[in-house]
């Protein structure tokens, strides 16, 4: 509830007063488009820009007669962004607290020594300057690094062939007398794992505890340019490679982590690479070739859903009636949905995160029910109607909810399922269809003047639309033999799910832009895709089995990920999303942001009567769970700049 996680400020009337004549300021910069940059000023790793790794490399060891990974790997616990700087960790060989590493077949490890962080661009660069402004480690035993990478493994002619494409900058490097030493520096390019050049470089002391500029030109070579790769230490040139010039685009890292033998011992406990900025300005020149990488999607921590609520639900069987419907809140926390129903699955978020609708069987009528949770209230929408009621999807302005509703049919033997509206307030049902045909899974447009449904024929589904204000409808996607289900609109998009083909029935989704229909990347014709769940652009929370059964996936727009921390053994589907973000200042849930949100907000803050706050979330511009004054000042200047 509201007023358990929040406060209020009673005497409000001056401060509220002087929030609503502060002046408004506004700051603006560019970078240029081709440009990739990042200073870390975010709350968080920007995960539009950076992938994290979860891997394991550096040789091997023997240890009572059996051989283990050197080292720990390089974790997502050991990245972090704090004030402004990217925070690369390094746990040695005196760490002795709760982290553990990762092993290189991705089990975990006995305890957290040498283990270390690193993170990747998910976009691929060519030519370029690369230009880094970090504080190094300042201990031996750990590699401080920043390097381009791309990997390609060929079989093609009956034998392996490794293409290793790689630029580095490594600390340490070895002195005149061939000592580990952080006053030199590792430069070294790669083509292959055994065609590559290494020079350490003199660089004076760089384990100052002060920042310094470190940066490498990265010419692939055209009619202007020979091929080569410059080394460049605070702005002056320390070094040319002439040798062994990558050519193919590649991921841009920074990490911190732990070599085996040639960094030297890590006698310390913990210690950290600090990153304040990264530029990438790309040269764009002819001799760059694009890239192939064998396993670009391996290697990486689970992405992060964007902030928000998510809605699925989990069962072992359908027909053992076991299905749980879960809540996950932005925080991370997961709460079953639970009351006097059973099998509860399909929810569906309404104007807010704090109202949801879910099918379940009313436990004392034995009927499928729809059902409401209104800040925390669950009610039966459908109480004792004496039919089956299912598919529940809520209206675009939360008023009424759209569902099939099934009846007995002794001439067929069967139920009949049409589709019926439900207004949320009366709790009156409108009947939309009525036929012999199954009308099922139904969903409103973006603008509330359609329902988008699949309508089955001996069987097989095809994706329907109704103007409800024609009552007329038509086949937006079927084709003979392939079964098309469970439709959702996100904006102007249609998402759908159907088999591969007649022949195969591996479950893909499908978009339609309204023009042309198209596969999402991810599908594939040896496993199931399913129950899409649009997030926002091309990112997507989905059901799959390609790792056994159902669970449930993320897909950012460049790869997929598993989100381990909401699977389970069971059989995980039917999500929906809710952004944090979701137009953020809209506390009275109508969809804008206006005057109308501020005046609610004050009226909420002086504890008027039935002031109440149908979405807090969006009015908590200073993101500290708390609703005052200062959130007030915010709201208005954001307002005002609108």
């Amino acid at each position: 509830m509201v007023g358990g996680i929040m406060k209020r400020i009673t005497s409000l009337a001056a401060a509220i007063a002087a929030a609503l004549c502060m002046p408004v300021t506004s700051d603006t910069g560019a970078v240029p488009d081709d440009v990739f940059y990042d200073d870390f000023s975010g709350a968080d790793l920007d995960m539009d820009k950076w992938l994290v790794a979860e891997k394991n490399w550096g040789g091997t060891v023997m240890v009572n007669g059996a051989s283990e990974d050197y080292n720990g790997g390089v974790i997502a616990d050991n990245v972090a962004v704090c004030d402004g700087d990217l925070i690369l960790t390094g746990l040695g060989n005196g760490y002795t607290g709760e982290l553990r590493g990762i092993n290189r077949d991705k089990s975990r490890r006995a305890d957290g020594k040498r283990c270390g962080g690193a993170i990747a661009t998910k976009e691929y660069f060519g030519s370029g300057s690369y230009e880094v402004r970090a504080k190094i480690a300042p201990e031996l035993g750990c590699c401080s690094a920043m390097w381009t990478f791309e990997y390609e493994e060929d079989y093609s002619d009956g034998e392996l062939k490794i293409v290793n494409h790689e630029i580095d900058i490594e600390f340490p490097g070895r002195d005149k007398n061939d000592d580990f030493s952080l006053s030199h520096v590792l430069c070294t390019t790669w083509l292959t794992e055994e065609d590559y050049k290494t020079k350490s470089v003199e660089c004076g002391d760089q384990a100052d505890g002060k920042f310094h500029t470190y940066r490498f030109d990265w010419h692939t070579g055209d009619e202007n340019e020979t091929p080569r790769v410059e080394y460049y230490f605070d702005g002056e040139l320390i070094h040319t490679a002439t040798e062994f010039i990558p050519t193919n685009e590649s991921r841009f890292w920074l990490g911190l982590w732990f070599p085996k033998g040639w960094a030297g011992s890590p006698d310390f406990e913990q210690t950290d690479l600090v990153v304040d900025y990264v530029r990438i300005t790309p040269f764009h020149e002819s001799g760059d070739t694009p890239q192939h990488e064998s396993y670009p999607d391996n290697g990486w921590a689970d992405a992060e859903l964007p902030k928000g609520w998510l809605l699925w639900h989990s069962y072992k069987s359908y027909a053992d009636l076991d299905s749980e419907l879960y809540l996950r809140t932005p925080d991370g926390t997961v709460r079953t949905v639970s009351g006097g129903f059973i099998h509860a699955m399909n929810g569906s978020f309404g104007r807010s995160p704090e109202q949801f609708t879910f099918m379940a069987i009313d436990k004392t009528a034995d009927e499928w029910d729809i059902y409401l949770s209104d800040h925390g209230e669950i009610i039966d929408l459908t109480q004792n109607s004496g039919f089956r009621n299912e598919d529940p999807k809520f209206s675009p302005d939360g008023k009424s909810i759209v569902f099939k509703r099934g009846r007995w049919d002794s001439s067929a033997d069967d139920f009949v399922y049409d589709l019926a509206l439900l207004d949320v307030k009366t709790r009156a049902v409108t009947m939309l269809t009525d036929d012999s045909a199954e009308e099922a899974m139904p969903c409103f447009s973006e603008d509330g003047r359609n329902i988008y449904y699949a309508r089955y024929t001996d069987g097989i589904g095809s994706i329907c639309r109704l103007d409800l204000s024609t009552k007329t409808s038509g086949t937006i996607f079927g084709e003979s033999g392939v079964n098309a289900y469970y439709p959702i609109v996100c904006g102007d998009m249609l998402y759908f799910t159907k088999w591969f083909s007649a022949d195969d029935r591996c479950d893909q989704i499908m978009c339609c832009d309204g023009e042309k229909i198209t596969s999402l990347p991810f599908d594939s014709d040896r496993y199931d895709c399913s129950d899409a769940c649009p997030v926002s652009g091309e990112k997507i929370v989905f059901s799959s089995t390609m790792s056994g059964g159902y669970d449930l996936y993320y897909y950012d727009g460049t790869r997929v990920s598993l989100l381990t921390a909401m699977n389970t053994d069971k059989n995980e589907l039917g999500a929906d999303f809710f952004a944090y973000d979701t137009v953020i200042g809209d506390v009275n849930a109508d969809g804008e942001f206006n005057v109308a949100d501020l005046v609610l907000l004050r009226k909420w803050l002086l504890a008027v009567p039935d002031a109440k706050l149908e979405n807090w979330q969006n009015a908590d511009f200073c993101k500290d769970g708390i609703l005052d004054v200062f959130d007030l000042c915010l709201m208005r200047r954001v307002l005002v700049g609108k």
